[in-house]
């Protein structure tokens, strides 16, 4: 009998442990653009601290989970050989990760190719911004 009561207290355990680890805020991120794309998650507005890097292939996804709450934004690479990169730092967004909930979010990047791609969204940033964590 004590040994069944410790197996059950260790599944509901186990249970809790699972729903805590899906209930957690996260932002997908969408490359639509043939371009491979690195973005670090930035958090912060003032003092901004990196999050995550992650790497996106063309017209690939990533899920980027957060585990607190707070201020955040993007800074991007874009790369297609033979084309100069692009960068750019998006807008602001507002995380939430608490007894309140929790934020399921999904950002689209896309650039239009041409002479002069053209971004979605953000604002053009020099390389050397993009490089600052």
């Amino acid at each position: 009998m004590k040994g069944t009561f410790k197996s059950f207290y260790f599944f509901v355990l186990l249970l809790f442990v699972c729903a805590q680890l899906q209930a957690q805020a996260r932002l997908t991120i969408e490359n639509n653009s043939q371009r491979s794309m690195t973005v670090k998650v930035m958090k912060g507005s003032g003092k901004m601290t990196l999050h995550k890097t992650v790497t996106i292939s063309s017209y690939g996804s990533e899920i980027i989970y957060f585990s607190e709450s707070g201020q955040y934004f993007t800074k991007s690479k874009a790369v297609l050989k033979g084309k100069e990169p692009v960068y750019q730092k998006g807008q602001p967004f507002q995380v939430t990760n608490d007894e309140r909930g929790y934020s399921v979010m999904t950002l689209t990047f896309s650039i239009k190719e041409s002479t002069v791609p053209q971004l979605s969204g953000g604002k053009q940033i020099s390389k050397s911004e993009f490089d600052k964590n």
